[in-house]
């Protein structure tokens, strides 16, 4: 079924300008650089039914390994293979040990990895990396200080790693650009909210937290009045982002994997003035002080100083924001994309 699916699109890619090199898992929008140079493999399978047979964990597996066999039966028609860092990007990838003839260069992206608490999980994990290693001709990262820290946490050679500065994702949405005097904070994963409460519990600016984990997060921490925690669409998120004043993004230490680029660079591109919580992450974006403000990791007093000065100073505070919105165009999703292509076909 996999090899007919295969099959059948071959007529798709005759609708490109030129056939498309690349073949991946990543989706990218039809008429953008990513959907025009290269080729989306999809299974064209309801994965909630697996979701209810074998819960989230290992329905995602198995997706990920039918989908890495139909890359590996699709990818003597193209040039590169580029896939994610999850299931099916480490499946594919020892696929092709498996079978090496036929072999095509493989660069794995958005490599979100951690290191697990346990010994026991933490070798697994080594071993299923250098597994992958062994094949994979760049993994990509998206923030500088993974080059080296990943290579140490699953003691593969640093020459693996390629830093690539992440991008905006603002291309193709519409949102209402103002200022209704609150600060925003927001996402699931990775964040440091309980500073940024603590941070804002003497300085009564009306604060707004998007986020469906405010239990996980906070646990059982006291929040001011002036403080509001909910969850929101995608849609809600970005609105949310576009009526701030400014926006803070408060990543949590002691994490071998940096989260946070996607919504830093979202608000420096709508303009608003941004603070980072972290510095081994945030100075791949901003330049302190000139396009933003970075805040050591759990810093309450600094984030809160910053905050005030972004309050207090609102005609340098939007000056600052100027620049960075500036200095965040440059980090394109056209940029980065075309920089992952020309990894995958060697340039």
């Amino acid at each position: 079924m996999i090899a007919t699916s295969c099959k059948a699109r071959r007529a798709d890619s005759e609708s490109y300008s030129e056939s498309p090199r690349v073949i991946t898992d990543v989706p990218g929008r039809p008429g953008g650089f990513w959907g025009s140079h290269t080729h989306l493999v999809q299974i064209r399978f309801d994965k909630a039914v697996l979701l209810r047979w074998l819960g989230k964990r290992w329905a995602e597996r198995v997706y990920g390994l039918l989908l890495a066999v139909k890359l590996l039966l699709c990818r003597s028609r193209f040039d590169a293979v580029v896939t994610g860092g999850g299931p099916c990007g480490m499946f594919f990838a020892w696929l092709q040990a498996l079978v090496p003839w036929g072999r095509r260069p493989h660069v794995m992206v958005d490599c979100n990895w951690y290191v697990p608490r346990s010994r026991l999980r933490h070798w697994l994990k080594r071993l299923e990396v250098q597994a992958a290693a062994a094949v994979v001709d760049t993994f990509v990262v998206w923030a500088s200080h993974e080059v080296e820290d990943y290579a140490r946490a699953f003691n593969v050679g640093r020459h693996k790693f390629r830093y690539v500065p992440f991008h905006s994702t603002l291309d193709y949405y519409t949102y209402d650009l103002r200022d209704e005097g609150y600060l925003f904070a927001g996402g699931n994963y990775d964040r440091d909210f309980l500073t940024l409460v603590r941070a804002v519990t003497d300085c009564p600016v009306p604060t707004l937290i998007a986020t469906t984990r405010r239990r996980e997060l906070l646990g059982d921490t006291e929040v001011p009045e002036h403080v509001r925690i909910q969850g929101t669409t995608h849609e809600g998120f970005r609105q949310a982002m576009a009526a701030a004043r400014l926006v803070v993004v408060p990543m949590a230490n002691g994490l071998l994997h940096s989260g946070g680029q996607q919504t830093c660079l979202n608000a420096m591109v709508m303009g608003k003035p941004t603070i980072a919580v972290g510095r081994r992450w945030a100075t791949d974006l901003i330049r302190h002080g000139d396009t933003g403000l970075i805040v050591d990791y759990e810093d309450v007093e600094g984030l809160r100083q910053a905050i005030q000065w972004v309050l207090n100073n609102p005609g340098e505070a939007q000056q600052m924001a100027a620049r960075g919105q500036q200095h965040a165009a440059h980090f394109s999703t056209r940029r980065c994309m075309e920089t992952i292509y020309r990894l995958a076909l060697g340039a």
